[in-house]
């Protein structure tokens, strides 16, 4: 069906030139920006992944929906899929001590994969601004069910006359550093020039439609609890408290010797810590060294976050000289590095705690998400827009529920099936290719 209706897959696009608050009522306002047909670009945040997963009830809340909800769009498409999710969700299975896996073996399956039309959120984890702009295929399990063979997220775009379009892309350039530990440029890293000149482009394509466009910046990943939520020294397994040696933290073991207090150790440590390694033998560890992939160095963290100012500045730049409106989701996240104050609860990235983070510690619960939304809407009406905010009510019932379920400190274990339903966002957890979220 898709075969008749939109050309030939191998088709390319010829490229065109070098917050506040609401907890009441929000019921969507005629806005001044046109979302007759909104389309959404970007990778694994614009399609909504949250747990571990591409599931329906969280797709429900991606930010591109929830934009279309409150813009009053009638029909705003997204390639849904059925419990458990793709891959199957990350639930938590243990309270004491925390432990986190997939809540399934087998994955769930599309459900509206036949739709006539491209879908209105084309977002595929993974995706670089590269991809954004020319991959038909990349390999992996969202491929086929986002693009379905028939053209780049850029093309599917255009294709559909679009009105309005929102730009989420260049996380997936500057994340899997942070996420693998390992800051490589051209293989964890998309280097700076080739992003300034991937992204120049897709806002150029974009552009040519005719749709008005918001873009948005990129957060840091060093404040995502994937990469905060362990500290770099000993910590007691039953208060969560640093273990004090004459008055004095211990470092945790590194590849180079004890950690400095300014490196980072992921949650894919978890399962490690908790066989002592890492752990000197003097405070009961086995005294052994945790890999470098489960580490990031003070010079790694340089790397990332000079290639996250070199990006966010492209963006700027980019944004300005085409007239596009740029979210600041950098700023979010450092607000929420530092936690807000949501209708009276402390929202913060702390992991499975904080409320804006999911158990993956990568991808936001739908609270987040609709923190977010909220700060895309306050751009578009900043813009002319009159979208009313999303009400944040329903999402901070959930929040609270789920932070009472963890309250108790605990040691928690990070599973290889997580972190493995993780790496699979990441070609270079793959075969071949260039880092990707």
């Amino acid at each position: 069906m898709l075969e008749e209706a939109w050309p030939d897959r191998r088709t390319r696009l010829r490229l065109v030139g070098a917050f506040a608050l609401v907890l009441g009522s929000t019921t969507p306002a005629d806005a001044q920006v046109d979302l007759t047909r909104y389309v959404a670009i970007g990778d694994s945040l614009a399609a909504g992944y949250s747990n571990g997963s591409l599931l329906e009830r969280h797709q429900a809340t991606s930010v591109p929906a929830l934009i279309a909800r409150q813009g009053g769009a009638t029909d705003f498409q997204q390639p849904l899929i059925s419990e458990p999710g793709l891959p199957p969700e990350l639930a938590l299975f243990s309270i004491l001590p925390v432990a986190i896996a997939r809540k399934a073996s087998d994955p769930g399956a599309p459900i509206n994969l036949n739709l006539s039309r491209p879908y209105n959120n084309l977002g595929v984890p993974g995706a670089t601004a590269l991809d954004a702009l020319e991959t038909v295929d990349g390999g992996g399990r969202f491929y086929p069910v986002i693009l379905r063979g028939f053209g780049s997220q850029a093309a599917q775009a255009i294709a559909l006359n679009p009105t309005f379009i929102t730009v989420w892309s260049g996380d997936s350039d500057v994340s899997p550093a942070a996420l693998a530990g390992r800051a490589i440029d051209g293989v964890t890293l998309t280097p700076v020039d080739a992003f300034r000149l991937s992204y120049g482009e897709l806002i150029t394509t974009l552009a040519s439609s005719g749709a008005r466009i918001v873009a948005a910046n990129i957060g840091d990943p060093m404040t995502i609890p994937f990469v905060s939520a362990i500290k770099p020294y000993v910590v007691d397994p039953t208060t969560q408290q640093p273990v004090l040696v004459n008055g004095q933290t211990v470092p945790l073991l590194g590849p180079s010797g004890p950690l400095s207090a300014d490196s980072f150790v992921t949650l894919n440590a978890s399962g490690l810590l908790a066989q002592g390694v890492g752990i000197p033998a003097s405070l009961g560890g086995t005294g052994e060294a945790l890999p470098g992939d489960v580490v990031l160095d003070p010079g790694e963290v340089a790397i990332i976050r000079d290639h996250l100012d070199q990006d966010n500045q492209a963006i700027a730049q980019i944004c300005a000289q085409a007239g596009v409106p740029v979210v600041d989701l950098h700023q979010l996240y450092n607000d929420v590095a530092s936690s807000l104050n949501v209708g009276g609860i402390r929202v913060s990235s702390d992991f499975l705690t904080g409320g804006f983070f999911s158990y993956d510690g990568l991808h936001p619960t739908d609270l987040g998400y609709a923190l977010m939304a909220n700060r895309w809407i306050a751009t578009i009406d900043a813009n002319g827009g009159t979208l009313p905010l999303v009400d944040l009510s329903p999402a901070l019932g959930g929040a609270v529920a789920a932070r009472a379920s963890v309250r108790t400190p605990s040691p928690f274990i990070f599973s290889d099936d997580a972190w493995q339903a993780l790496r699979s966002l990441f070609r270079w957890g793959r075969s071949g290719g260039s880092p990707a979220r």
